[in-house]
């Protein structure tokens, strides 16, 4: 069952950072919790309808996101995934390349994404 749920999780991970470098809205809609709480590393906080509109306005275009390394714990009736990620993002104020290190939370009766927080890195 554990293995199940990991799976699930980083299935929707995967899909997830897919759908945000395509700008893929309706993907992303499929893949974000309705009670979304998304922290950016900036400690802008938004819930699923902000995220998905700020994407489909161009206000945010993401160019890159590309999978560095994640660690996966579960816990009871969750999946929390650390994770460190590339990110290139197109916004007002100019182009965004950023590492980020993450907190993702999966949970197991919804298994869309629910909660994620970043933080800025950097490379050693």
């Amino acid at each position: 069952m554990t293995e199940q749920r990991i799976a699930s999780a980083l299935d929707m991970e995967d899909r997830r950072f897919a759908a945000m470098e395509a700008n893929d809205t309706v993907a992303l809609e499929q893949v974000l919790a309705d009670d979304l709480h998304y922290t950016h590393a900036n400690g802008m906080v938004e819930d699923k309808a902000e995220v998905v509109r700020r994407i489909a306005s161009g206000e945010r275009v993401y160019q890159k996101v590309r999978m560095i390394e994640r660690e996966v714990s579960p816990q009871n009736g969750f999946i929390a995934v650390y994770g460190k990620v590339l990110m290139e993002v197109s916004r007002a104020a100019g182009l965004l390349v950023t590492q980020l290190e993450y907190t993702a939370i999966y949970r197991d009766h919804d298994p869309r994404l629910f909660a994620w927080q970043a933080t800025k890195s950097y490379a050693p």
